[in-house]
């Protein structure tokens, strides 16, 4: 490259700026979004929040969450419902292309990951939020877990008395590779 050239774009460079708006900042920011699978928002500008809402107070309803930490995994469950519900849009149309006679096996097999990445981290959040809800019951009533201890309490053993226990000997040379006993000992 000649010198003008690069001062040429160096001026250039220098006009732009960027959007500079909250809104245009928005904008720019879902540039590169694809399918919005890897989305840190739990919606797409295509997607409506009256639904999301919906189904956060649906769960919410049903599951009942105490603290930060319960409702925190409700809100997760309903992120990962909406991304499995997404990803289900998005393999359903790769599959009507592939039937179309598009090579797009790869894409599937994208959509396909994802859609089992997201089903999957509905059940763990799920479990999750059962498990906690459980131990805050079992909090609730005074049952305190065994766990918690750490060392287990011993029992005393009881030693036994000599000739409590009684040992046939006779048969102890009938088993292979163990040299036989003295007997007379």
């Amino acid at each position: 490259m000649n010198e003008a050239r690069i001062e040429a774009n160096r001026r250039n460079a220098a006009q732009s700026t960027g959007p500079r708006t909250t809104e245009g900042k928005a904008h720019s920011s879902r540039n590169a979004t694809r399918h919005g699978l890897c989305s840190r928002t739990a919606l797409l500008s295509t997607e409506e929040q009256k639904e999301f809402d919906l189904l956060l107070e649906d769960l919410r309803a049903e599951h009942q969450p105490e603290g930060p930490t319960e409702e925190i995994l409700v809100f997760k469950m309903a992120d990962a419902f909406f991304t499995s519900q997404r990803a289900n849009i998005l393999l359903t149309s790769q599959l009507a292309d592939q039937k179309e006679g598009k090579d797009n096996s790869k894409q599937v097999a994208l959509m396909l990951r994802y859609f089992t990445s997201a089903d999957r981290a509905f059940s763990r959040h799920l479990n999750d939020l059962r498990k906690l809800q459980k131990e805050r019951r079992l909090e609730d009533i005074g049952f305190v877990s065994q766990n918690d201890s750490a060392e287990p309490p011993v029992e005393p053993v009881n030693p036994r008395e000599p000739g409590e226990i009684e040992v046939d000997l006779s048969k102890i040379d009938d088993f292979p590779g163990i040299p036989p006993l003295d007997k007379a000992a």
